[in-house]
């Protein structure tokens, strides 16, 4: 395994040092939030077969990034850009999604939402639609993370402990290793820090059940985890063949999808390797646009199917409600 410390020492942390403190106040605080106090609001969810498995959508919620979390080379032309899509707030809604694999022998989340972590009103929404679908926490026999940001784990703890008993979590080594690194989170920006420590958090709860796996490894049956790292280090998008029907589950290489296909080199404030992150970003849309394959991602719009078209030097995001 690479030495991550000694190259991260070198370019790390450039993006999420430019993260306003406001956008990482949830990973400053404790991982989860004792009783947050919000209105009750109603599951979302999308269902759709897909050959042995049936995906299920679940949406957790929306939440607000600040425009100015987006930068690159041209700013000019990215405040255009979003402008053009209509657009022109100082902040950007941003959804959040999380899915269910079902088969006839697995019952697998990908992801989790941000759970009790107090986030604002109308997110952690994911436990209550997998309770509408009459689905339990112990029915869960895997939980995939494709990184360990909050808006992806937080629904893994429930008062700071396992929401879901029976269920191994699987996860990339190299995520893994790097929110474990003393070294790296000496490094990183003092409001980096609360990210470290709920990464630990829902590491630790799962330690028994915790499944590391390397690029590629086939976490279920038609299921695999591809490395995309540069947003974290160990950032993985899911590759899901059903038989008759593929998808891509992209996870956050988009945390804005019209922008970035359109401008494919725009970085984000929470990128921990930036320009990692760009060429991890142009590889899968490359892959995803040439192989005309069906994607889902973590922050494409609810419920987060659709396609990359090649358009000009970028791509589109051509949204699918049904698969």
């Amino acid at each position: 395994m690479p030495n991550l410390s000694s190259k991260l020492s070198r370019r790390a942390f450039g993006g999420i040092a430019l993260a306003t403190p406001a956008l990482l106040t949830v990973g400053a605080a404790s991982p989860v939030a004792a009783e947050p106090s919000q209105p009750a609001y109603l599951p979302a969810m999308f269902e759709a077969p897909m050959g042995s498995y049936r995906i299920t959508a679940l949406y957790d919620g929306a939440i607000s990034l600040e425009k100015s979390l987006f930068f690159g080379p041209d700013q000019a032309e990215i405040d255009a850009t979003l402008s053009g899509l209509g657009q022109t707030g100082a902040s950007l809604a941003t959804p959040v999604n999380a899915f269910l694999l079902q088969s006839d022998k697995h019952t697998i989340l990908i992801d989790a939402g941000l759970g009790e972590i107090d986030f604002g009103p109308g997110v952690g929404r994911v436990s209550s639609a997998l309770s509408q679908l009459g689905v339990t926490p112990e029915m869960i026999d895997t939980l995939i993370l494709t990184h360990a940001h909050p808006d992806h784990l937080g629904g893994m703890l429930k008062q700071n402990a396992a929401a879901f008993p029976n269920a191994q979590l699987v996860t990339s080594a190299d995520e893994h290793t790097f929110w474990n690194d003393d070294g790296i989170m000496a490094q990183a920006p003092e409001q980096m820090q609360g990210l470290f420590t709920g990464a630990r958090s829902v590491f630790e709860a799962y330690k028994d059940r915790l499944v590391l796996v390397n690029d590629g490894a086939e976490v279920a049956p038609g299921v695999r985890l591809d490395l995309t790292p540069g947003h974290t280090m160990g950032h993985s998008v899911v590759h899901i063949d059903g038989g008759d029907q593929q998808i891509l589950m992209v996870a956050d290489s988009l945390l804005n999808a019209d922008l970035q296909t359109a401008m494919p080199d725009v970085m984000a404030g929470f990128d921990t390797d930036p320009n990692l992150a760009v060429q991890s970003r142009r590889a899968l849309l490359d892959r995803a646009a040439t192989d005309q394959i069906l994607i889902s991602g973590s922050h494409l719009h609810f419920p987060g199917f659709g396609r990359f078209l090649e358009a000009g030097d970028g791509y589109r995001y051509v949204a699918a409600s049904w698969l």
